[in-house]
This record gives structure tokens, C-alpha cells and sequence, in this order.
């Protein structure tokens, strides 16, 4: 934008003034302190979300997770496991920080809790969560401006408990069951979150 040159005669006094005002460089200046605020990093303390898989607690759920670090965060998930009620507490930890510098932030995370189901139809006697040890990775993407509000995607590896291998492992040898489904060796996740 070019200099706009401001020009007042007043006849009546036989005199003038002249001035300049240069708005280019006043609108540069609202630009670099609107890119200097948006590089100040601010950590996100409190991360909360509800979305479907072992993350919110086994099918569907709610998720809470609180970042005392930027680097590490302390979940905890409840939510309906199929046949149950279902739970995971665990650390997940951040490869990038967890601030509002970054749309992108890949994970890892140990969690423990409901990770195993058996479900037997017209044979509820047999229906039965299971606790165990799940790691995974994943990655949280965050959109608008500051960088609060996204998706959280999540790659599951449910480690069986000896409980649930013997349970499983019984359901094969019965004759009157058929094995339909065998248990999946990894699981996704997929959730809405909101920071704070």
C-alpha cells in the first residue's frame, strides 16, 4: 500500500499543513504481533475427549488425560466395554511437545485396563471382559487458531491375560461353540478431544 499523502489547505489563513500517515507499516506491525503471539508456547495442562475403542474405556467412552510435562501425560478412560463396564488407566508420552505450537503430535502410551471381551450368542454364561496391559501409538491432530480442539487416532496392541487365554482357549475345545471372530492382535481408536 502506498503512502497516502494528507494534504489540508485553508485558504482563509493563507497557510497549509502537510502530514503523511503510512498504514503499510502499521497493518506489518498488527501482522508480526499476531505471529509473535502465535509463537508463544502455551503447554495444554488438560486434555479431554470421547470418541470409540480401547482408549475411551473399551467400545465407547470418555477419556480424560492430565499433562503434568509437555512430554507426559497420566489417562484415564471409562465407557462401555460391549459386555461391561470399561476402564483403562495408563501414561502416554509425547514425542512433540504438548503445546499449542504443534497440529501435529505423535504418541505412545502403555495403558492398563479392559482390553478383552468374550461374547458367546444364546450362551450369555460365557460373556466376560477382561483386564489387561495395552501399548500403542498414535497421533493427535488439532485444529483452529490455538490449536485446542481435534482428533486423537490411535493404533491398540491388547496383550491377552493368562485368564482370558485359558476362557479362549476352552471355547475351542467345546463342540457346542463356534469360534467366529478370533481376538484381533491390534485395535484402533478414534476420539474428539478438546485441550485447556
Amino acid at each position: 500500500m502506498k503512502k497516502i499523502i494528507l494534504l489540508i489547505f485553508i485558504s482563509l489563513f493563507n497557510f497549509s499543513i502537510f502530514g503523511q500517515v503510512d498504514f503499510a507499516s502499521n497493518v506489518k506491525k498488527d501482522e508480526a504481533l499476531e505471529k509473535q503471539q502465535e509463537l508463544i508456547e502455551m503447554k495444554r495442562t488438560v486434555d479431554v475427549g470421547a470418541g470409540f475403542g480401547l482408549d475411551y474405556g473399551g467400545l465407547l467412552g470418555f477419556q480424560i488425560t492430565y499433562t503434568p510435562i509437555k512430554y507426559l501425560g497420566v489417562l484415564v478412560s471409562a465407557g462401555y466395554h460391549i459386555v461391561a463396564f470399561g476402564w483403562q488407566i495408563g501414561l502416554k508420552g509425547y514425542i512433540l511437545p504438548k503445546t499449542n505450537l504443534k497440529r501435529v503430535r505423535p504418541t505412545v502410551k502403555v495403558m492398563y485396563g479392559s482390553n478383552r471381551a468374550i461374547i458367546v450368542d444364546g450362551a450369555s454364561q460365557y460373556n466376560k471382559s477382561y483386564i489387561g496391559f495395552t501399548p500403542g501409538a498414535g497421533i493427535e491432530l488439532r485444529f483452529g487458531s490455538k490449536k485446542t480442539h481435534g482428533l486423537n487416532i490411535d493404533l491398540n496392541f491388547p496383550i491377552s491375560s493368562p485368564e482370558f487365554k485359558d476362557d479362549y482357549d476352552a471355547l475351542k475345545n467345546n463342540p457346542a461353540i463356534e469360534i467366529n471372530i478370533p481376538p484381533a492382535p491390534v485395535a484402533f481408536a478414534i476420539g474428539y478431544h478438546f485441550e485447556f
